[in-house]
């Protein structure tokens, strides 16, 4: 069995600036939450494969140290 954790930027429901542009009205919209507090913060992916019959399983959880 082999497991992997990785930390990644969590993107807003709503789609990312890739997706909207860097200076449109969605993307500023957000930067003004961020300046609230209120970050999107971060997801991590805990990833588990069987080496033998590669069978795979991800679960996103909050934090590295989270048990599933």
């Amino acid at each position: 069995m082999h497991d992997e954790v990785k930390k990644v930027g969590r993107i807003p429901d709503t789609g990312g600036w890739r997706m909207h542009g860097r200076g449109s009205t969605h993307a500023k919209s957000v930067n003004r939450t961020y300046r609230r507090g209120t970050p999107t913060g971060y997801v991590c992916p805990h990833s588990v494969v069987d080496g033998f019959s590669h069978l795979s399983h991800t679960e996103a959880l909050p934090d590295e140290g989270a048990s599933p």
